[in-house]
C-alpha cells in the first residue's frame, strides 16, 4: 500500500513543526548545579562522555551525526569551562580521549536525574501506547533519517 502524497506532505509539516520546537528547546540554557548555564548540546556531550569511558571526538561525531569541527568546538568550550579533560592517546597520537572532571561529573549526575524524571513523565504520557506501536514508530523514524541522509549526501 502506497501512502497518499497529501498524507506525506501533512506528516512532513508535522515533523518540521516538531523539529522547530526541538530547535527552540536546544537554545534554552540550564544550570545543572555547577553555577554555569549549559546548552542542551553541551550537556548531551557531557552525558555521552560520562556514559562512555574513553570516548573520542570521532566517537561523538558518529553518535551525534555532526562534523569533527562541531564536536571539537563544544569539547573545547567544555574544557575551558572545566567540565571535560582531553588527553592524547599514547598509542595513537591523533586521537584525543575525553573524560569528565569532578565538575563535569556533577553536571552529568544532575542531568541523569533530570532525564529520569522527564523519561518517567513521558512514559506516563505514552502509557496507553502498545510497545508494538512504539517499535513501529522507531522504525519509521529510522526510515525518515535514512531518507534524509540520501538528500544530505547529494549536497556533499
Amino acid at each position: 500500500m502506497e501512502l497518499d502524497k497529501k498524507i506525506v506532505r501533512e506528516m512532513i509539516i508535522d515533523f518540521l513543526r516538531l523539529m522547530n520546537k526541538f530547535n527552540k528547546l536546544s537554545k534554552q540554557t540550564f544550570d545543572f548545579g555547577t553555577g554555569d548555564v549549559l546548552y542542551p548540546t553541551e550537556m548531551h556531550v557531557i552525558d555521552e562522555i560520562g556514559k562512555k569511558s574513553g570516548v573520542t571526538v570521532t566517537g561523538l561525531c558518529k553518535l551525534f551525526g555532526v562534523t569533527k569541527g562541531a564536536v571539537s568546538q563544544i569539547v573545547g568550550k567544555l574544557s575551558r569551562k572545566g567540565y571535560v579533560t582531553k588527553v592524547r592517546n599514547e598509542n595513537y597520537g591523533k586521537e584525543i580521549i575525553l573524560s569528565l572532571t569532578p565538575k563535569g561529573k556533577k553536571a552529568f549526575d544532575a542531568h541523569i536525574k533530570l532525564h529520569d524524571a522527564i523519561d518517567e513523565d513521558f512514559a506516563r504520557t505514552l502509557g496507553d501506547i502498545h510497545p508494538k506501536q512504539v517499535h513501529q514508530f522507531t522504525d519509521i523514524l529510522k526510515r525518515i533519517e535514512n531518507h534524509v541522509d540520501v538528500y544530505i549526501s547529494l549536497k556533499e
